[in-house]
């Protein structure tokens, strides 16, 4: 697999998972600069190694509720075959760590929000 293989499965991954946690809402890539190579800010100019995508959904008709979201959140991807792990609670924060043959993912919705938040990050390039 390459990266941009890797890249696009984990762009559509994220989109399928969002569009089922908050089904009435079309969710939305907010960050998707394609590959990068992970050494650029420590002088590094190696070759580009990892890609990382973040999606926002979320109904704004509705009040905040995270801890369902984030349950929610964790049903689907462990269904998909995601290895959840649920975070504590960190001031208005929920958070959820999922992960899946070298992708890494975030969920989190915040009780003050009605944002919810998709970030992956695909394998290193080395990894695929």
């Amino acid at each position: 697999m390459t990266l941009t293989e890797a890249r696009n499965y984990l762009r559509s991954e994220l989109l399928a998972v969002a569009a089922t946690v908050v089904p009435d809402q079309t969710p939305t890539v907010t960050q998707d600069v394609g590959p990068v190579d992970q050494g650029a800010l420590s002088g590094d100019r190696g070759a580009e190694s990892v890609c990382t995508i973040t999606v926002e959904s979320g109904d704004p008709t509705t009040a905040p509720d995270p801890e369902a979201q984030i349950g929610f959140a964790a049903e689907t991807l462990e269904s998909r075959g995601w290895k959840v792990t649920i975070s504590e609670v960190a001031g208005d924060c929920h958070e959820l760590v999922a992960r899946r043959e070298g992708y890494d993912l975030t969920v989190t919705a915040r009780s003050t929000d009605w944002h919810l938040t998709f970030t992956g990050q695909t394998p290193y390039v080395e990894d695929l």
